[in-house]
């Protein structure tokens, strides 16, 4: 008698890792599921290395990929940062430049006093 096992397809496989990597222990997971432990391991770490159903699925490029793009989005929120505070004080040294702000310093010179001679 010839023994091929049993064949699961990768839907199965993948709702079944999704179960481990939120938190079941493979134990719980494959005793529900009437699996060998040793099975649902073999799947989790073929999806870490992204091997699980033929696809790249959270392998360690998926893995370097998203911890770039996080990478990434954060130099970007900086860069908006400093884009808007350049924007900033470009609109203030227009207005400054145009002399719709002016600082004066100094006493204030009544229009009705005449300056005092020496």
């Amino acid at each position: 008698m010839s023994s091929k096992g049993r064949r699961f397809s990768d839907d199965f496989k993948h709702q079944v890792v999704r179960e481990v990597l939120s938190g079941e222990s493979q134990g719980a997971v494959s005793r529900r599921h009437g699996l060998a432990v040793n099975t649902v391991s073999k799947w989790v770490k073929a999806y870490r290395s992204g091997r699980l159903g033929g696809e790249a699925t959270g392998g360690t490029d998926v893995q370097h990929l998203l911890a770039e793009n996080r990478q990434l989005k954060e130099l970007l929120g900086k860069k908006e940062l400093e884009l808007d505070f350049l924007k900033r004080v470009a609109a203030f040294e227009r207005e400054r430049s145009s002399g719709s702000s002016v600082i004066a310093s100094g006493s204030p010179v009544s229009p009705h006093k005449k300056p005092a001679r020496s």
